[in-house]
């Protein structure tokens, strides 16, 4: 496969897994917080964060491993 469709590939993964994340975590939390959203968007900024930075870390070493790869 091309190296441009495998980055597109990988960019639709990372924008997945972060939009799974978000939703699961939000409604998750927003069960035990008693249907309080401001407090559940509190508890979950950190795993938002966190995903985030994982997502766009994976993208930018994925990235590079293609460039290198002969």
């Amino acid at each position: 496969m091309e190296k441009r469709k495998l980055l597109n590939l990988m960019r639709i993964w990372v924008l997945g897994t972060f939009l799974i994340v978000f939703a699961a975590t939000t409604a998750y939390s927003g069960l035990f917080t008693n249907q309080d959203w401001f407090a559940a968007l509190k508890v979950c900024y950190p795993v938002w964060a966190f995903t985030a930075i994982l997502c766009v870390a994976w993208y930018y070493l994925y990235k590079l491993y293609l460039t290198t790869k002969p």
